[in-house]
Formats: C-alpha cells, structure tokens, sequence
C-alpha cells in the first residue's frame, strides 16, 4: 500500500515537472521571439517588428508580454502612419490599464508626432501625460515641446507658461527666451522683447533673425538712427521679404531724420507687402 502511495506521488511529480517543463518552453520561445521583434524595434523596422509583436501577444498566455506586445505594436503603427494608429494606442491603454508603460506610450506618440511637426497630434497626446511621473530631464524636454506645439498652433497664450518653466534649462533655455521675445515683439511689448532678445543675442543661430527684429523695434520707438545701423547690418542675411521690410525701415528712419536723398532709393527697393504697397504706403 506504502509503496502504491509513493508510485502515485511519484508520477504525479513527474506530472506537474513536465507540464512545467512545457510551459517554460513556451515561455521561453515567446521571449525569444519578443526580444527578436524589440532588436526589429530599435532598428526602426517597425513592420517586420509589429507582426512578430502582433503574433507574440496572440499566442502567449503570459499577461505583461501581452501588454508589452501590445504598446509596441502601437507605437509601431505610430511611426508607420497607419490609419488606425490612434485606436491602437487608446486600445492599449484601455485593455492594459495598470501597464506602467501607459504614460510612456503617451508621452512618445506625443515626440513622435512632434519631431513630425503634427503639433495638434502632439498636444492631443501631451494633454494626456502625467507629469508627476517625469524626470528633471523629462520635464524639462515634455515643457519645451508642448510649448512649441501650442506656439507653432498660433496658441500663444498657452505657449507661455510652457516657456517660462524652461527658462533656466541648460537645453532649453535659450531657445524658450527667444520664442517669448519673439511672442512679446508681435504683441508690440517691444521692452519685454528685448529683455529676451539680448538674452540670446550672444548665440550665433539667433543673430541674423534678431538684426531684423531690432531694427523693427528701434524703428517704432523712434530711435531712427540706430534702426538704420540695425538694418543695414542685418541686410546681407536677411530673406526676399525680410530684405523688402528692412528696406521700407531704413528708408523711413532716414525721412524722419529729414535725409530725403538717402531715404529714396531705399524706399524704392521696398516691394510692399505680398508685393503690393497699400495705401498707407503710398501717403507715406
């Protein structure tokens, strides 16, 4: 009887050690395979990489490489601009929601549509972060772009705040100062402006655009001859349009410094704008 009982316990064992055995062998075979799809990934083979994730998550039992399988797979139709990217992502996020990669899968369909330049895409998802849960780094980078989004979508008023929080970032900094400047010179807060502008005036990728605002400034304080001295220095760089305006500028400082035979011929290079002058331009 004793030894009835130990064969039965026996076979059990051996049992429960198989089906073990077989599990870990699936186990294992679905990780070789995951871990082949996320090589796939990283290489920017998002097609090839998508279906082995597509195929992993379908045939797995193990319920984290299926959410992993998952948020990949969305991130794959992200990058690959498939139609039905978005509902990918939100079925993920629905399916899986105490994922710990459900902020991350916002934040990077959020960069992605942002290095893309589809700055509404992007803020969709931005709106969606945590920001609790981001790092200095992060933070500072999630700041910056949301940032530019809402300023490249003409939402300037939402822009700023963004702005402002980076203004001391060794990243971002410079580049937060000159897009205020530059909110603050459209708004005709030409003292705020120029608070940002010579904050970064100093930084080579800056010079040629802040010539022709300055100039622009200057011109409308009333400070003519340094508008002059602003324009002509920024002349040689400047663009088609920026060149006409500079023009216009240069040639009205002159006229009201009362030098009418310096005022003409740069009056006469001014194309107008969209290359008609209105009437203001011509009572002028």
């Amino acid at each position: 009887m004793r030894k009835q009982s130990w064969l039965l316990l026996w076979l059990f064992f051996i049992g429960v050690t198989t089906i073990s055995a077989q599990k870990s062998a699936v186990y294992t075979h679905d990780l070789e395979d995951y871990n082949r799809a996320i090589t796939l990934y990283n290489n920017n083979q998002y097609q090839s990489a998508q279906i082995i994730f597509d195929k992993v998550k379908s045939e797995t039992k193990n319920t984290e490489v299926q959410s992993d399988c998952a948020y990949y797979s969305a991130n794959c139709a992200i990058r690959l601009n498939q139609a039905n990217a978005d509902a990918k992502m939100e079925s993920f996020v629905a399916d899986y929601p105490t994922s710990t990669k459900q902020n991350q899968a916002y934040i990077e369909v959020a960069h992605y549509y942002f290095e893309q330049g589809k700055y509404p895409q992007a803020l969709q998802y931005f709106d969606k972060v945590d920001e609790s849960t981001l790092s200095n780094d992060d933070i500072d980078k999630f700041n910056f772009q949301k940032g530019y989004a809402y300023f490249s979508s003409n939402q300037k008023k939402e822009a700023t705040p963004y702005f402002n929080k980076v203004l001391n970032s060794p990243t971002y900094g410079s580049q937060a100062k000159y897009y205020l400047g530059f909110m603050a010179y459209e708004g005709d807060d030409y003292k705020k402006a120029t608070k940002y502008f010579d904050e970064v005036a100093g930084e080579e990728k800056y010079k040629e655009k802040l010539s022709y605002f300055q100039a622009d400034m200057n011109f409308k304080l009333g400070n003519f001859q340094k508008a002059i001295d602003l324009g002509l220095a920024a002349m040689p760089k400047s663009n088609a349009l920026e060149k006409s305006e500079l023009n216009k500028i240069i040639g009205e400082s002159y006229f009201n410094l009362k030098q009418y035979d310096k005022a003409i011929p740069y009056l006469k290079e001014y194309k107008g704008k969209k290359g008609r002058w209105s009437n203001t331009d011509f009572y002028q």
